[in-house]
């Protein structure tokens, strides 16, 4: 009996073996993770389990979501995850300090016949998908024979040169398509044609794994699969960037994305490119054909950093104007080739150098004072210079590489060092968990005087080599434009005061302005009087929150436009409206002091401050712009008493940044004296130039917005606050609505408006309405100059309107998004940022 049990587990043990298939290292199309890779599948009768490997940076984390599948690619049924080794299915996972995670996900059975699977993340936010996973052996369409398949790197110079993939080959910074592969044991031509080009490729086995390829037979180029860091050695022309640094130009960004497939959704990458001179960011988008191939001339006239955003990639390049760069997606490696591909693979070997541990700096900082925290971030920065330095003297990196990671230490810590008192009320909230809208907190807030700042000097503050440092340096002007001790605080200035500025500015007063200044005097007369003084000194505070607490009832009851103090008494009586003792005091007093004044007077009294508002709002960029000019002058002098930082390179950015406000982001170009004026202010000729540019730019954009439709300007529904919104969502009723709390000073909410265009192309024949709403802050002429630019419905609420709606969903900051169906109910009233991918699959579920 024993025996036959034992011979009886044996063949459970064979047939269970038989059951089992393991595919090692399988070949997969497109991923979204390019950092996550499949290292071993292995199918039983019951369960498929996936072996994974993530490569990333120490501290990354993720989270598997609860639907996360594999799928036939052939049928649309989902088998779902089962369990997990390794990793945690029910919390977060952190990658180790190693920068390297194994774990394994079980799912249920697969059947036989499957050749190819899909695996995909279903809720919770997840984006991890993976493509075409092989389950067999398959080989290179293209006929590449499986050893020259990959990347392949000049052996000279270490540049990335070459990439053989299953449906296309990457030479000379584009994608071309195989026509033809005579290759037999490595040795032979591939015929590649793009668009109309045709080139060929003759390709020649060397040893070692290398080859020797070129489109000379004669003169072929060795080439090795090591990595671009492995073979790398320095340019002959290895110079670090000079002066002038600022160069009106271009430059190219290409990219492939290996095994792209049009079904992953993702047809754009948008690309961020931030304007040191105007102080935006301004966003472009490139297509990406069917290929996986994308190509984009971008406006540059500085070397620096720009920001990718992609489900498929989502970091940075680094461009220099003139020249082009390209990047492969999809791989587990980044690289590139290119001009300034050589720059782009020696900053990838300075990125951990260069990152900055905020966990770290969160947890140090509570302990230090101010003092004691500026040497430990001095300490931090030395150590970070001391590995750059060791980079460069072993030839790792070049020249300029070095300097920019060396620029961007240093303004990094001046940054850090600076932003003291914001990092450590960050740091308190975090660990006593506080929400930042609790505006009292018990941390001490520390006095930080002049003395604390002496590390900003003359040459590092005007130095304009700075700009290099990625976003470094940009970080340290901003710091500098809103530091308290350079701030000049809010100007309090009489009416009469402004007036005389506006003058002075160049404006000529009209007719009807010139009898305001007249009126105003006889109002400020007769408000000066003792018995108005009095009043004002013993009511003055509790006037103010009295009449913002009952603006609504003021304007209901005001008669030929005078407000009568008994009638809101009576009011407030009548409708059982709580008084507090101090308001029946104050009413009482108003009531004494209206009885010496004349029914004329009060009328004049009520036109003229309505005249007034008026002509504040009228004036509201002027105002903004003499302000500006004070505050820039006062920092200048401030700049210079404290810290002996001279007029220079770092003023003129912040001034230039203050005017381009005005010009580009406002759309209010300025008059030709105004230019002038502004010009003569700017001692660097390159930004005074480009303050021209921009506003003709902006003339000419005001111009051809003359002729633009897509956008409609609507009249707000005259209605109860209560049912305002419904009423404004009933010209919309069977379209899915996508409203959009805005302003045009907002700039996220520009930035998030410019990101979704191509989404609002691509669905403007179904059934979605694209609404913008916003208020009274937004100038009127900057709102009739940006709106021809963005499509969709508008409407420009009062500020009661405003706030009704802000309160109805919970506005506490803009842009605020709400989600609204087709019957017009409010499906999402805080809908939040989405990429177009995943905002498209929300608008499209509600149709």
């Amino acid at each position: 009996m024993k025996k036959i049990f034992l011979l009886f587990a044996m063949l459970l043990s064979v047939s269970t073996i038989f059951a089992q298939k393991t595919i090692e290292n399988p070949k997969t199309g497109f991923s979204a993770a390019p950092y996550l890779s499949i290292k071993k599948i292995e199918i039983t009768d019951s369960t498929t389990v996936i072996s994974f490997e993530i490569t990333q940076y120490s501290g990354f984390k993720f989270t598997i979501p609860k639907q996360t599948y594999i799928k036939d690619v052939a049928n649309e049924e989902k088998i779902f995850i089962k369990s997990a080794e390794g990793i945690s299915l029910k919390s977060g996972n952190v990658v180790p300090e190693s920068g390297v995670l194994n774990y394994k996900l079980i799912f249920g059975k697969l059947d036989k016949k499957v050749s190819k699977i899909e695996y995909g993340e279903a809720n919770d936010g997840g984006n991890w998908f993976i493509y075409d996973i092989a389950l067999q052996d398959i080989p290179n369409p293209s006929g590449i024979n499986k050893e020259l398949e990959g990347n392949w790197f000049n052996a000279e110079n270490g540049n990335w040169e070459i990439g053989f993939y299953d449906n296309n080959l990457v030479f000379k910074n584009q994608v071309w398509n195989y026509e033809k592969v005579a290759l037999k044991k490595g040795n032979g031509s591939v015929n590649l044609t793009h668009e109309n080009q045709k080139v060929t490729l003759f390709v020649k086995k060397g040893k070692e794994g290398n080859y020797f390829i070129g489109e000379n037979p004669k003169s072929l180029i060795a080439f090795a699969n090591k990595s671009q860091n492995e073979i790398a050695k320095l340019n002959s022309a290895d110079i670090a960037y000079g002066l002038p640094i600022f160069k009106s130009d271009s430059a190219t960004y290409s990219g492939y994305i290996k095994n792209y497939s049009p079904k992953t959704a993702v047809k754009t990458i948008a690309i961020h490119v931030d304007d040191i001179i105007t102080g935006a960011q301004n966003t472009f988008v490139a297509k990406i054909k069917d290929n996986g191939f994308f190509s984009i001339k971008l406006p540059l006239y500085y070397p620096h950093e720009v920001w990718v955003r992609s489900p498929i990639f989502n970091g940075s390049v680094y461009l220099e104007p003139g020249k082009d760069v390209f990047q492969l997606f999809g791989d587990k490696r980044t690289i590139y080739m290119g001009e300034s591909g050589r720059l782009n693979a020696d900053l990838l070997k300075t990125q951990k150098i260069r990152r900055t541990d905020y966990e770290c700096m969160m947890r140090t900082i509570l302990d230090k004072n101010p003092e004691a925290y500026k040497v430990y971030c001095q300490n931090v920065a030395n150590k970070k210079q001391e590995a750059l330095e060791s980079l460069r003297k072993s030839n790792a990196i070049e020249a300029k590489a070095y300097q920019i990671g060396k620029l961007e230490i240093e303004y990094n810590v001046i940054a850090q060092m600076m932003n003291y008192q914001r990092d450590k009320e960050t740091a308190f909230r975090l660990k006593n968990k506080i929400p930042n809208n609790q505006r009292e907190i018990s941390l001490k807030k520390d006095t930080l005087t002049a003395d604390y700042y002496q590390f900003l000097t003359d040459g590092i503050i005007n130095n304009p080599l700075a700009v290099i440092s990625t976003h470094s340096y940009q970080n340290v002007i901003n710091r500098l434009q809103f530091l308290d001790l350079l701030s000049i605080g809010n100007i309090s200035n009489s009416f009469l005061e402004t007036a005389d500025e506006i003058v002075k500015s160049g404006y000529s007063l009209t007719k009807e302005e010139q009898q305001l200044l007249i009126d105003f005097k006889d109002v400020e007369t007769f408000q000066n009087r003792p018995a108005q003084k009095d009043f004002d000194k013993k009511y003055g505070k509790i006037s103010v929150s009295f009449f913002a607490k009952h603006q609504k009832i003021i304007k209901e009851i005001r008669k030929d436009g005078i407000y009568n103090t008994s009638d809101l008494e009576a009011y407030l009586i009548k409708n059982n409206i709580p008084i507090s003792k101090e308001e029946k005091e104050f009413l009482k007093a108003e009531k004494r002091l209206a009885k010496g004044t004349s029914p004329e007077q009060i009328k004049k009294n009520v036109s003229v401050y309505e005249e007034l508002n008026s002509f504040y709002k009228k004036h509201q960029i002027l105002l903004s712009q003499i302000y500006n000019d004070k505050r820039a002058a006062f920092r200048n002098k401030k700049l210079a008493e404290l810290f002996n930082v001279k007029a220079g390179f770092a003023t003129d950015i912040m001034k230039s940044q203050e005017i381009c406000n005005k010009v580009v982001d406002q759309v209010t170009p300025l008059s030709e004296e105004e230019l002038v004026r502004e010009q003569q202010s700017i001692k660097t000729p390159f930004i005074a130039d480009y303050i021209k540019k921009c506003n003709n730019e902006t003339q000419a954009k005001i111009e051809a917005n003359k002729s633009k439709t897509g956008y409609v300007l609507n009249e707000t529904p005259k209605t109860e606050a209560n049912k305002l919104f419904a009423e404004i969502m009933n010209k919309y009723k069977g379209k899915v609505v996508y409203v959009d709390f805005w302003a045009t000073w907002c700039g996220p909410c520009r930035s998030g408006i410019e990101r979704i265009k191509p989404l609002k192309e691509e669905m403007k024949e179904k059934d979605i309405v694209f609404v913008y709403l916003t208020n009274q802050s937004s100038p009127e002429k900057t709102y009739s100059a940006m709106i021809p630019d963005i499509k969709g419905e508008y409407y420009r609420l009062s500020t009661d309107d405003w706030n009704y709606l802000a309160e109805k969903f919970n506005v506490s900051g803009i842009p605020h998004y709400v989600l609204v169906g087709k019957n017009g109910e409010v499906i999402n009233p805080k809908l939040g940022q989405h990429s177009n991918e995943d905002l498209k699959k929300i608008l499209e579920k509600q149709m």
